[in-house]
């Protein structure tokens, strides 16, 4: 999918998010993707403490209504930090959007991107 498409339907990682307008839109790229945890047996890289904080993410996120619009709940990983937002997969993507491709700058400006910080 490029900009200028519709996408129809979208999960997983494959597409990628463009604001426009003040909206969320979905395009090519792999920086989007439906917003759900998946819990892992306990291992060296997935100790208890992380089991029980991915069963609280997911229980938040299952707490959110669904969207009045048709919006997906989406994480969207920027350079600069991941997001959490409502992202439309029907809409047609202008090519002056900004996307996971833009400026930090460009980026933190068109999410609203509050003091973003360096892990």
């Amino acid at each position: 999918m490029e900009n200028g498409q519709i996408l129809a339907d979208c999960s997983g990682r494959s597409c990628g998010f463009a604001e426009f307008s003040g909206k969320l839109g979905c395009t090519d790229g792999g920086s989007c993707f439906e917003a759900n945890m998946r819990t892992l047996q306990t291992s060296g890289f997935h100790d208890a403490a992380l089991v029980e904080a991915t069963e609280q993410i997911q229980a938040a996120l299952n707490a959110i209504p669904k969207d009045s619009e048709g919006r997906q709940l989406s994480f969207l990983q920027t350079k600069v930090g991941t997001v959490l937002a409502w992202v439309r997969h029907d809409v047609e993507i202008p090519s002056d959007a900004v996307t996971e491709a833009s400026s930090d700058e460009e980026i933190i400006k068109a999410l609203g991107i509050i003091e973003p910080k360096a892990y």
